[in-house]
């Protein structure tokens, strides 16, 4: 029982949705409910702006509890019931409800249901039901996804049993119910989900094998380990696939998951909780945009790119959220400056949907259509995110619990993680987070989280929305970082530890390897440097490998730092001989000589050069060769002078049949290209002049498109609308029909005929006690009283009322009709502003 002068947060919260149809469920629900259960109960409804509620009064007659309309600012109280009133939104924040009108500029349909849905999903701790009932549409289906994976029990009425399936079937379609019940099975249901929810009935996941056999599965099928995880999540979680399933044993559970490999699959995506969207929470971006996004994009001392990390991206919507904003802050900061994304999930599913940026229509429905139009591209049935915002962002697989954290960090949003992890992981993972954030660095948490014992660490830009920034230089790593793995060990698993003289060897052995080929490299290095003959190593395709000794002289990287090819960085008079050599190396024909080179330093002499070409390698797809580059020596001897020729007129021939092949199969191209040419602008002359048709129409249909798409969304709220209200009516009909007969049998027992005439002496209506002894009938309603009127013996009736219509005066006349004593009285009738509207005629 919850206290009523207490911590509100402890209530019991029962949310029901319902639309067309729901006012029989409603009324069974309620009828079924206990007057004292120490629940609270919202239901929420679409209502038309235009029509008074009766709800209050129909649910009245079924339940004894307290109903209220909400108020703005109207504290959650146990049993009571709290009606929504139409035109308004409405939201509960820390178990006090808020208020705002519906816009002329919201989108239709209004989705109530899922915004307040939405809403409760962060009542942190307290336990919260949601019945999805009758309805069409499907308001209610992602909101419930939310709820449900926040902690809270979703229940759905039964298809089969509502009147419009709609919206209890798109709840189901999403994944985000718990149990598909009748409305008269949901108490029962309730009270079973919230007494299994309390602090002193929850257990430890190790109680039961089955479950450890689960964890040990999912453990080994994708190296995670849920232990971390709070156990009342893991556990509801497993049980709730379970049930799904049909299955009421664990054990059976088991063998499907170890004998399928999908079931694992779906269980592993579930609990891992994917809940995300484009500006969840679209005022706390708002804030996180004006406090920490804008002044990171102004910070102009600073040149280096912004990185930003976002561990549990799910399927990318908020790491492309925080991508637009930090463009739109850049952009109206005028500034240059870079920023990269890092956005990380454990479900390597999740990342390829995030990576290929495309997102449908409802993804996207709720952002401005300026965002929309700036940052993604429609292509068919998809929104695709423009590539130079996707540049941005690098989706990676990582395990926040036992990977190392990204360093130097500007930003890290993690929100909605924490929610459903341990203490110690959150501390641990917290402890990463400050180890990874550079001083000033922020914090952007969901709304139902902290930071713990970590809090002085930080100071607080905005409360509310939970976002920190980091105001010391202390990095306080978990001491399990240091092993390079520190994945949590599974609470069912045996730990066996390693001998440490082994493991203590291992690595030493590891350092030696590794110190050892540093060695050798450094010492290669050093035998190249002293002992390589003046030389510089080229590929067939003409790119510079590297070179050696003196040849440096006639290498020049300071103008090129990239493209380090002979014709960008090999001195220019070097470059016919070399082009030489690659076109004979490309044809495989190439065989060491020597060239005499003149070439010009860079104090302005001319130096004789040896060039010698020696093909290291001409088999392999990368061709090598290798062009040794010494200064002629006056000295040198006969025979080294006579092995080197100066450029021969078989080198110019050579070259002068490349060129010439080379500008014939230019000229083939020209013509080629010039004929393709030719031909593409005529189709395209063709084709702009097909697009321009198409385009018009496509704008005509499109124009007519959202005209009827705008029309059929009104003309689905206003039926939604209707139906409630024509439901509402049926139901007053059969309460006055009711009434009337109760009126029948009253007048029965009284022996009181009752006949009413309007002003012109018209019969309106009459009992059946009248109509039993003078014969009349419902044809006769609407005829005059002098024509079908009672006949008594002793006064003519038409004459007495003509005169109670006349003078206003009440008349009683008594006497005998075929031997009965009669008493007849003539009254005028008045409505409610006191205007006379006829008179009534009693005959007793």
């Amino acid at each position: 029982m919850a206290d009523v002068n207490g911590n509100s947060e402890s209530i019991p919260l029962v949310v029901v949705g319902a639309s067309a149809g729901g006012l029989e469920p409603l009324e069974i629900f309620f009828e079924s409910v206990p007057d004292e259960t120490g629940w609270a109960f919202v239901v929420i409804q679409h209502l038309s702006p235009d029509h008074k509620s009766m709800m209050n009064e129909i649910l009245s007659r079924k339940s004894h509890m307290k109903i209220e309309h909400i108020e703005n600012g109207m504290k959650l109280r146990p049993d009571t019931i709290y009606l929504n009133r139409p035109g308004l939104n409405v939201e509960l924040e820390n178990d006090v409800f808020r208020l705002e009108s519906f816009s002329s500029e919201d989108k239709l349909p209004r989705l109530p249901i899922n915004a307040f849905l939405r809403s409760v999903a962060n009542r942190k701790e307290a336990p919260t039901v949601a019945l999805i009932l009758s309805g069409s549409g499907s308001d209610g289906a992602r909101g419930a996804k939310e709820l449900r994976d926040a902690g809270g029990a979703i229940l759905a009425q039964s298809p089969t049993e509502a009147s419009f399936n709609s919206m209890p079937m798109a709840v189901i379609a999403e994944g985000a119910v718990d149990r598909v019940l009748r409305v008269a099975e949901m108490p029962a249901a309730i009270r079973d989900i919230l007494a299994g929810r309390m602090p002193d009935a929850a257990s430890d996941i190790s109680s039961s094998s089955a479950l450890h056999g689960i964890l040990q599965l999912l453990e080994e099928g994708f190296r995670i380990d849920f232990s971390s995880y709070k156990p009342a999540n893991v556990r509801r979680r497993v049980e709730r696939r379970q049930h799904l399933r049909g299955i009421d044993d664990p054990t059976d559970y088991l063998k499907l998951l170890t004998d399928d490999r999908s079931a694992l699959d779906e269980l592993y995506r579930d609990l891992l909780i994917g809940v995300t969207e484009f500006y969840r929470d679209p005022e706390a971006f708002r804030v996180l945009r004006k406090e920490v996004l804008n002044k990171l994009a102004r910070d102009s001392d600073d040149t280096s790119p912004l990185r930003i990390w976002v561990p549990g991206c799910a399927t990318g919507e908020e790491a492309y959220t925080l991508a637009i904003e930090m463009s739109e802050a850049l952009a109206q900061a005028g500034a240059a400056r870079k920023f990269r994304i890092i956005a990380t999930d454990m479900h390597r599913g999740s990342l390829e949907r995030a990576s290929t940026g495309a997102y449908t229509a409802q993804s996207v429905a709720g952002l401005p259509p300026e965002i929309v139009g700036r940052y993604f591209e429609k292509r068919q049935d998809k929104y695709v995110v423009d590539p130079i915002l996707r540049q941005k962002i690098i989706f990676s697989a990582h395990d926040v619990l036992s990977d190392p954290p990204f360093m130097n960090l500007n930003l890290i949003s993690c929100r909605n993680l924490f929610i459903y992890l341990q203490d110690r992981p959150q501390a641990r993972v917290l402890s990463m987070f400050l180890f990874g954030l550079r001083r000033n660095g922020y914090m952007f948490l969901g709304p139902s989280e902290s930071l713990g014992r970590f809090s002085q660490e930080f100071e607080s830009v905005d409360a509310r929305w939970r976002i920190f920034r980091k105001s010391s230089e202390h990095r306080p790593l978990d001491h399990s970082v240091m092993t390079g793995k520190f994945r949590a060990r599974p609470m069912h698993e045996t730990v066996v530890a390693a001998p440490k003289r082994s493991r203590d060897r291992s690595v030493a052995s590891d350092i030696a390897d590794i110190r050892n080929r540093e060695t050798l490299i450094k010492g290669y290095d050093a035998l190249l440097k002293r002992y390589a003959p003046p030389s510089i190593l080229v590929t067939g395709d003409g790119s510079v490998l590297g070179w050696f000794g003196m040849a440096r002289m006639f290498i020049d990287t300071m103008n090129n730092l990239t493209d380090w090819t002979v014709e960008n960085i090999v001195h220019h008079d070097l470059h016919f001989t070399i082009n030489v050599a690659l076109e004979k190396l490309r044809q495989g024909q190439l065989e060491s000589y020597s060239r005499k080179t003149k070439v010009t330093l860079s104090d302005g002499d001319v130096q004789t050069c040896n060039v010698r070409i020696e093909a290291l390698d001409q088999v392999s797809r990368i061709k090598v060769m290798l062009v040794g580059v010494e200064l002629a020596k006056d000295e040198a001897s006969t025979e080294s002078i006579a092995a080197i020729q100066p450029i021969s007129d078989e080198d110019v021939t050579f070259v002068t049949t490349r060129i010439h092949e080379l500008e014939r199969d230019l000229r083939l191209t020209e013509q080629t290209l010039q004929h393709v040419t030719e031909r593409l602008e005529a189709s395209g002359e063709e084709l702009q002049a097909s697009n321009e048709e198409l385009q018009a129409s496509n704008e005509e249909l499109q124009a007519a498109n959202e005209e009827l798409q705008s029309s059929n969304e009104e003309l689905h709220a206003v039926n939604e609308e209707l139906v409630s209200v024509s439901a509402e009516h049926e139901r007053k009909i059969e309460l006055l029909s009711q009434l009337n007969a109760n009126t029948e049998q009253v007048l029965e027992l009284l022996g009181t005929g009752v006949i009413f005439l309007d002003r012109s002496g018209r019969i309106v209506r009459f009992s059946e006690l009248v109509a039993e002894r003078f014969k009349l009938e419902t044809h006769d309603i609407g005829r005059t009283f002098h024509v079908v009127g009672p006949r008594l013996e002793f006064i003519a009736l038409e004459t007495l009322v003509d005169q109670v219509l006349e003078t206003g005066t009440s008349q009683t006349v008594s006497g005998e009709h075929r031997g009965e004593r009669i008493t007849v009285e003539v009254h005028l009738t008045k409505a409610e502003d006191e205007r006379d509207t006829g008179v009534v005629v009693l005959l007793r």
